[in-house]
């Protein structure tokens, strides 16, 4: 399976001139354990805490492996009120979900994600 991802945004300045701002990832792929990695940039703890639910009740149900749908799914859970995430994307750039992580964060730090 090639790794797949999806970039979350979160909404910003809803008064004025409300913007949707790229503050992290979902990336699911091979790699040992649940295969899924979620990172997100400093200062948006509240979205980094609501993926992190995610994660924990999957680990408290004993999930071993992600099915194929599973960004797709999560995709549509985020209230447009508070942000969005993409349309999930399958890359064959990056060996594993950390990687594919890696290299977004990465892009949405250098102003390369808007």
């Amino acid at each position: 399976m090639k790794p797949r991802y999806m970039i979350e945004y979160a909404l910003r300045d809803r008064i004025r001139e409300p913007c949707y701002e790229p503050i992290g990832v979902w990336a699911q792929g091979p790699g040992p354990g649940l295969d899924l990695v979620i990172e997100f940039l400093p200062g948006n703890a509240d979205a980094e805490e609501d993926a992190q639910w995610v994660v924990n009740r999957l680990v408290e149900q004993g999930v071993r492996g992600l099915p194929d749908d599973f960004l797709a799914y999560h995709q549509g859970t985020l209230s447009q009120y508070r942000g969005m995430r993409s349309p999930v994307l399958e890359t064959d750039e990056h060996p594993s979900a950390e990687a594919c992580a890696r290299s977004v964060i990465d892009r949405i730090k250098s102003g390369r994600v808007s």
